[in-house]
């Protein structure tokens, strides 16, 4: 009868054991489980004692890999040109080790981008046979000659009576810092009428003018800031200022009335 009776105890506690261990693998299991959201991807809780940070690097490194929100065909046309979509503002200046190819332009007055060149050579003769001619104002400036422009502009507002921080602001609004701008790049141009060497707002009455934001793209290059857009390019509407980007990235670009910044905003994280 001992026997017996030992032998139910024995049971039952190995019973308990059974059923102890299946409940903690199935709670255990379930706090580790990886929860899918439909806007950040995987949001993975890994444990109660997880700190927020750790979460969040979690999340933020699935978002990565999912390049959440980007568009199919701006990231194949980015992938297939990008030594032409560099983006320089204020937000994104350029690499310390950024490096180009410049080739003379203009009987070696300015330099500019290896990668316009002959662009630029097929645009400006289409146009002369329209009975448009230009003068380039400005092409490629190294990091010194865009700080020594933004001291000179700042000079000038200063002997208006404006305090330095105020005048900085006012020539930040056409004048980008040095290393943030396209400038430096060798990829952007600023391109006048013959008739109208003015580098403000009346060249985009000009016959030139709007023969060259017409056909633009056409030949890889796009109008960098348009007009009602500063608000997103940080500079006011210069319809002087063209930016190479390639011809494919620029009917993209002007078809679909964008700017860089709009154009980058649609590969999401790249």
């Amino acid at each position: 009868m001992l026997k017996k009776l030992f032998k139910n105890v024995l049971c039952c506690i190995i019973c308990s054991v059974l059923v102890s261990g299946i409940i903690c693998f199935i709670f255990l299991k379930g706090s580790n489980k990886a929860e899918i959201t439909g806007d950040t991807g995987y949001s993975v809780k890994l444990n109660g004692n997880a700190s927020k940070a750790d979460n969040e690097k979690v999340k933020y490194s699935s978002d990565e890999n999912k390049n959440t929100g980007a568009d199919k065909k701006c990231l194949g046309i980015y992938s297939k040109n990008q030594k032409y979509l560099i983006l320089a503002n204020r937000d994104n200046p350029l690499p310390k080790d950024y490096s180009l190819s410049l080739r003379y332009i203009c009987n070696g007055r300015l330099q500019a981008s290896e990668y316009l060149y002959d662009s630029l050579v097929k645009m400006l003769a289409d146009a002369k046979t329209e009975g448009y001619s230009y003068w380039i104002a400005s092409a490629y400036r190294s990091y010194e000659k865009q700080q020594s422009l933004v001291d000179e502009d700042v000079n000038i507002c200063m002997g208006r009576g404006m305090a330095y921080e105020a005048a900085l602001e006012e020539v930040y609004k056409e004048t980008m810092p040095a290393g943030c701008s396209e400038h430096q790049t060798g990829l952007a141009l600023d391109i006048l009428c013959s008739g109208n060497t003015n580098m403000d707002v009346s060249q985009m009455e000009e016959p030139g003018n709007k023969w060259l934001r017409n056909n633009c793209y056409k030949y890889g290059f796009i109008l960098r800031y348009p007009e009602d857009k500063s608000n997103i390019t940080g500079v006011n509407f210069e319809p002087w200022h063209f930016r190479y980007v390639g011809k494919e990235a620029a009917k993209y670009i002007m078809k679909n009335k964008l700017t860089l910044e709009e154009f980058y905003k649609k590969l999401g994280n790249i």
